[in-house]
């Protein structure tokens, strides 16, 4: 009787345990992070959008006058003489650095900077001639993304090399060894350009090269004139290749006219 009561006891314990074992479970694993997304990338920045008409759109103009004493600078043929020497017969000629008429100057750059959007460009493919062994114009405005296009009218060789002014970075090289020769080369950079021949060392010419169409050379009367601005506040930079360069804020009004007037003797090398 003892002995089955213990067996019966025993049966019970075993029992009990192993529904214990039966009810334990594994502790809940702690899933892995999921990974983190990429960082988006910086959006491209937008190049200048041109308007098929420009509402609330104004003009800007103005005269760059110049009363110094500074005089533009003679060069000397020292090559090539049967082709390049002119003005009767001299060896000397004007640089062109400085052309003032009547106080006004010549060929300043003047130009708005930062317009996102306006006018479309009126302009794509410049021309930059070797004629009679000097650059024709000798300052031009050109768009980022447009083409210049560099001829050689005179019976000897030339090169048309330029150099972005700032940092005097070596843009293209452009040989030119034939009479009527055009080849054409697109303007990456904006920025002032510095045109050589190496061929002829006193040759010389300047493009800015405009991110947007509002950009301008001022004539033989020092003046400039920018139509279908759109109305807003910008800063107006202008560059002249010997007195320096000058900036100034200016307002332009819807059907409004701006004047920007500038004096040379503000402008700092």
């Amino acid at each position: 009787m003892k002995t089955s009561a213990l067996l019966t006891l025993s049966s019970l314990f075993l029992l009990l345990a192993g529904c214990g074992d039966s009810g334990s479970t594994s502790a809940p694993q702690a899933s892995a992070p999921s990974p983190a997304a990429p960082a988006a990338a910086p959006a491209a920045k937008a190049g200048y959008q041109a308007m098929a008409t420009v509402a609330d759109a104004g003009t800007l103009s103005g005269t760059v006058s110049y009363a110094g004493d500074k005089t533009d600078a003679n060069v000397t043929i020292t090559k090539d003489k049967t082709a390049c020497v002119l003005h009767g017969g001299k060896d000397e000629r004007p640089a062109d650095a400085l052309i003032a008429t009547d106080g006004k100057l010549k060929n300043v750059v003047v130009w708005l900077d930062g317009v996102q959007s306006g006018k479309a460009w009126d302009i794509d493919t410049i021309e930059i001639d070797n004629k009679d062994c000097k650059f024709v114009p000798h300052v031009s405005i050109g768009k980022v993304g447009g083409m210049l296009a560099a001829k050689n009218s005179d019976p000897v060789l030339h090169n048309t090399h330029l150099f972005l002014k700032q940092g005097n970075k070596n843009l293209v090289n452009i040989a030119l060894p034939q009479q009527g020769q055009v080849i054409e080369k697109k303007l990456k950079k904006k920025g002032i350009v510095d045109v050589k021949c190496d061929a002829h060392e006193w040759m010389q010419a300047y493009i800015f090269v405009a991110d947007n169409p509002y950009a301008a050379v001022t004539g033989d009367d020092g003046s400039f004139t920018m139509a279908d601005v759109p109305a807003g506040e910008y800063t107006l930079k202008m560059w002249h290749e010997t007195l320096g360069s000058h900036e100034t804020t200016v307002t332009v009004t819807a059907g409004g006219a701006t004047t920007a007037d500038a004096d040379a003797a503000t402008f700092s090398s």
